[in-house]
C-alpha cells in the first residue's frame, strides 16, 4: 500500500502537500487540517486558518514529485521516450540496471507486468528501496547485484542501462533479450555513446535511433504568448537498440 494517501493543493499557492496519516491532524503554514476532514470525501477542505485547500488522491505523477532524492534521476521527457520508443505493456517483462533514485524503474513498473532492478551502490540501494515502497508497488524485485557479473533474468521485452559501462552487458543482454526485444542507454556524454555504438557491431544488439530530448515550456497569461526564458536542455543520451 502506498504511504502517500491523499494530496492537498493550497488554492491560493498551488504548493503540494503529501499527507502519509489520515489518523492525524495535519499541520501547514496555512493552518491545520482536521483528521475528520482529511477522512472525509470533501474535494474542498479548509484549514482552521480559513485558508482553501483542493484535496485529491494520489496519482503516479503526484507520486514521482515526492521521490526522495539521491543520484541523478531521470526525467519525464526521457522517459516517456522510451516507453513511446518500446510499446511496453501489461504484460512486459524488463530488466532496469542502474536503478538510481527508481526515477525509471518505477514510471515502468506502473506499466508493465514485472521488472527486476540491479542496484549495486549500497547508498543508490537504499533510496530506490525506500521510493519502491512509497509506491507500494509489488511487481518490482530490487537486486544489490552489478548486471556487468550477468542477468539471470530470461526472455525479456525490454533491458534499460543507466550506467557508466553498459558496452559491459552487450553479451549479457543478447542471451536474455526476447528476439526482437528492446534495449535502452540512457548517457551523458558522446564519448560513452561512441564506445557503446562501436561495441554493439560486433554482437546481435542493433543500434536503431540516438537522441536527445529538449523541452521548452510556454507562457500563455492575457496577452503574453512567448516561451519561458528557460528551457530543459541536454539531460542524457537515448541509444535505442534491438536484439535481431
Amino acid at each position: 500500500m502506498r504511504n502517500i494517501k491523499k494530496i492537498l493543493i493550497e488554492q491560493k499557492t498551488g504548493k503540494k502537500h503529501f499527507v502519509k496519516d489520515l489518523d492525524d491532524n495535519y499541520h501547514t503554514s496555512s493552518g491545520v487540517i482536521l483528521k475528520k476532514d482529511l477522512k472525509s470525501k470533501k474535494n474542498i477542505i479548509k484549514s482552521d486558518k480559513g485558508k482553501t485547500f483542493f484535496m485529491i488522491e494520489p496519482t503516479f505523477p503526484d507520486l514521482w514529485e515526492s521521490l526522495s532524492r539521491g543520484p541523478q534521476l531521470m526525467l519525464p521527457k526521457d522517459i516517456g521516450m522510451v516507453m513511446a520508443k518500446t510499446g511496453i505493456n501489461h504484460n512486459s517483462k524488463i530488466v532496469d540496471a542502474g536503478g538510481g533514485t527508481g526515477s525509471l524503474c518505477l514510471s515502468l513498473a506502473n506499466m508493465c507486468k514485472e521488472i527486476t532492478v540491479y542496484e549495486i551502490n549500497p547508498e543508490h540501494y537504499d533510496v530506490v528501496a525506500k521510493n519502491i515502497k512509497l509506491f507500494g508497488f509489488k511487481n518490482i524485485k530490487l537486486k544489490h547485484d552489478s548486471i556487468y557479473k550477468g542477468i539471470k533474468e530470461k526472455d525479456l521485452d525490454l533491458i534499460t542501462l543507466d550506467l557508466p559501462e553498459p558496452w559491459q552487458v552487450i553479451e549479457h543482454a543478447e542471451k536474455s533479450l526476447k528476439q526482437g526485444a528492446h534495449l535502452v542507454v540512457y548517457l551523458p556524454n558522446l564519448n560513452q555513446v561512441k564506445m557503446f555504438i562501436d561495441s554493439c557491431r560486433r554482437s546481435n544488439i542493433k543500434v536503431t535511433e540516438t537522441l536527445e530530448l529538449i523541452e521548452r515550456k510556454w507562457k500563455i497569461e492575457d496577452r503574453i504568448m512567448r516561451p519561458e526564458f528557460q528551457m530543459l536542455g541536454h539531460t542524457g543520451f537515448l541509444i535505442f537498440c534491438r536484439k535481431f
